[in-house]
């Protein structure tokens, strides 16, 4: 004989719902964590060999001279800045483990679509 067992449905729920309530600092320590590693990141010289190669300059309007440019473009509104909306300084997926001027610019520059 089978019995229906109504009761573990519900302790199957409770048991998720208190896991989920206990990942939540957890996870809200990661974001911190991530934040902070950002901070320790280096800032990209224009001396770096890979910002030579890429004519990566912190003023985008130094970099007018150059045919790749396009009028309006800076590290802040390309595709390639990870950097937080409205933060000065953020890391960039052409030069990994070095933050960028988000007035920059340089030749990998893509429209943010």
């Amino acid at each position: 004989m089978s019995q229906n067992h109504p009761d573990r449905g519900r302790r199957r729920f409770l048991r998720t719902g208190l896991l989920g309530v206990a990942a939540v600092p957890l996870a809200g320590g990661l974001v911190t964590r991530r934040a902070s590693a950002q901070d320790d990141m280096p800032r990209l010289s224009p001396d770096d060999p890979a910002a030579k190669a890429l004519s990566y300059t912190h003023d985008a309007s130094t970099a007018t001279g150059n045919a790749a440019f396009q009028e309006g473009a800076h590290c802040a509104n390309c595709q390639l800045f990870t950097g937080e909306s409205g933060a000065e300084w953020g890391p960039c997926s052409a030069f990994p483990g070095k933050l960028v001027n988000a007035q920059g610019w340089c030749s990998a520059w893509v429209a943010k679509s």
